[in-house]
């Protein structure tokens, strides 16, 4: 059977299940650099050609021990700027969509290898962790509220990093894009999920986070273009999203009730 050769930068297998042969499994040292050891499993596909023309490689996430072959969905593909090939990461089916998939564990599992070269990661899946942050209670609640360079008008967030919890990731992002040190009540806790114009499935997860309405804000100027410290109905007005919408209004009746 005649081989297809993938093109370099194809993202068309993202999503499809393939039969990986492990050649190096969990344990192996690399052929050609003694003292490089694998991790994880990494095989390739024989149907498809990488664009070294050799058969396309792949790494394999979730699976603890070394393994002869393995059937994988395509979650991402690694491609490296200074070579002539890209690498692709698969999982087994059960495991899509899980954080093991997100781009900050894609990273740190391939390290060992990949940190000699540089690349570009095009992940399905990522995750973004924040809060809905706000002073004062009752009526003299008001929220705080951003606008990133899309022009998009909601909470502060931002990527989760490998070995962060959801907690420390959102109070990490509130402070980089608003200078402001928040309680975080991780009993509120709401999220959603929307896909991208480049069909990436991205899961955002809010805490609600209260400040001092004394403490100076100070604005992380590369990424925000825009704030406002805004009553509920004012606050429902200006954001453009309904997902977010939806999130103030829970967080707003989770307050009132109790008493935050």
């Amino acid at each position: 059977m005649e081989k297809i050769k993938v093109p370099r930068g194809d993202k068309s297998y993202i999503g499809k299940t393939v039969t990986v042969t492990v050649d190096r499994p969990i344990g192996s040292e690399h052929p050609k650099h003694p003292g490089l050891i694998y991790p994880i499993n990494y095989g390739y596909i024989d149907s498809l050609l990488g664009g070294d023309g050799e058969e396309q490689d792949v790494y394999i996430l979730g699976i603890d021990k070394p393994v002869e072959s393995a059937e994988c969905v395509i979650i991402a593909t690694i491609m490296r700027t200074d070579d002539n090939e890209d690498k692709w990461v698969g999982v087994p089916a059960e495991l899509v969509g899980t954080e093991l998939c997100c781009e900050c564990n894609i990273i740190n599992k391939t390290h060992f290898q990949e940190q000699y070269y540089h690349s570009e990661i095009f992940a399905k899946y990522e995750k973004t962790c924040g809060a809905v942050i706000y002073t004062g209670k009752g009526n003299d609640r008001r929220y705080f509220l951003i606008k990133n360079n899309s022009g998009h008008i909601g909470f502060p967030k931002g990527h989760i990093e490998y070995g962060e919890s959801e907690r420390e990731t959102a109070l990490r992002e509130v402070f980089e894009e608003c200078g402001l040190k928040v309680s975080l009540d991780e009993h509120f806790r709401e999220e959603y999920t929307f896909h991208t114009l480049d069909d990436t499935e991205k899961t955002s997860v809010f805490f609600a986070g209260s400040f001092d309405e004394n403490a100076a804000v100070k604005i992380q100027q590369e990424e925000v273009i825009g704030d406002w410290l805004l009553s509920y109905d004012s606050a429902m007005e200006k954001l453009n999203w309904e997902q977010d919408r939806r999130i103030l209004k829970l967080c707003e009746e989770y307050l009132n009730k109790n008493d935050k």
